[in-house]
């Protein structure tokens, strides 16, 4: 082999090893939620094109809620899970809707609308909007609304976490690095600005959607590829698991043993999945007891997309590298 050549292998080779790695890696993810993945219907109303808030009915057996998001009507639509059929369509009214983009189901029956979608952060109109669920049939309600406010800065939220036991409600930024995780009141006013606090530690990183376990024991977030297991009672990242893929996952809710993941489109699956395995915290070593407990947030499982960027960013700066030697090794040849 021409030695020039030989140089440029070992650079080559090592990006090779790289992408392998970072492959292996993608694949070792997604074993945990993709091991059982089932279709479980299509929603086929071609009113349904980008469903952005998903919740499973407490009143009617078979039935879950979805509704778009910015610039369509304000209307939920009551899903009949088996096949997907739209079987009743309630229209929200008692404010101005603009940017839904999630659901929730309280243990007592109400309906929670997150009117709180915000892309370019300028909102301050972010409310939450409470009314009965109505099941099948067509429906006109006027919903409770509850202005939400965050701090000084106005921020995009998809995702809304009701409690299942307690009611408690949290909200869930979506960022580009990490989400902040806010906290509202326990008891809602209508009548006056309802103050989110930020919590201590963070979300992952752009969250879609939100939800808790039917027993309200753990909090699932997801993003458009991944969901991330919380002790909802310490607020510690348990686990991290791959999505089946979807073409915009936006959309999670909870079932009595299992989840359901949705996504933004036409036509768009809703596919049954596994909750992730509550993998436990490693426990402290002596020599690590001085070492803060790990927050809410903290060792994150980064985002395949982080993975690939990542990769692609080291294969162009060996190439880079590469080419440099290789016009090297010309220019010593030519001179």
């Amino acid at each position: 082999m021409n030695p020039r050549y030989r140089r440029l292998l070992i650079p080559g080779l090592l990006v090779l090893l790289l992408v392998v790695v970072i492959v292996s890696s993608l694949a070792r993810r997604a074993d945990g939620a993709e091991a059982e993945p089932q279709v479980v219907s299509r929603m086929n109303d071609p009113r349904i094109t980008e469903s952005s808030g998903l919740a499973v009915s407490r009143s009617y057996d078979g039935i879950v809620y979805t509704i778009n998001d910015s610039g369509n009507d304000p209307l939920i639509f009551a899903i009949e899970l088996k096949t997907g059929r739209t079987v009743g369509v309630t229209r929200v009214e008692g404010g101005t809707l603009s940017d839904t983009e999630a659901l929730a189901i309280d243990s007592e029956g109400t309906l929670w609308v997150a009117d709180t979608g915000d892309n370019l952060e300028r909102r301050k109109d972010a409310a939450l909007y409470a009314l009965p669920e109505q099941g099948p049939g067509n429906h006109t309600v006027v919903a409770s609304r509850y202005p939400i406010s965050y701090d000084a800065d106005s921020h995009n939220v998809e995702a809304l976490l009701v409690h299942p036991v307690t009611g408690a409600k949290l909200l869930v930024s979506k960022a580009l690095l990490s989400g902040t995780i806010y906290k509202l009141p326990t008891t809602l006013s209508t009548d006056r600005t309802n103050l989110a606090v930020a919590q201590k530690g963070t979300g992952p990183s752009a969250v879609t959607d939100a939800t808790y376990t039917s027993d309200g024991k753990y909090a699932v977030m997801r993003t458009y590829a991944s969901m991330y297991l919380f002790d909802a009672a310490k607020g510690t990242l348990l686990n991290g698991v791959r999505t089946p893929d979807q073409k915009q996952g936006e959309t999670i809710a909870a079932e009595a043993r299992s989840l359901l993941v949705g996504s933004e489109g036409s036509d768009s699956e809703l596919i049954r999945v596994p909750i992730p395995s509550a993998t436990p915290e490693p426990t402290p070593t002596p020599t690590d007891a001085s070492k803060p407990t790990p927050e809410q947030g903290d060792d994150l499982p980064v985002e395949p997309m982080l993975f690939v960027f990542g990769a692609v960013g080291a294969a162009v700066i060996l190439g880079v590298g590469v080419a440099i030697r290789a016009k090297r090794s010309r220019r010593v040849v030519s001179d």
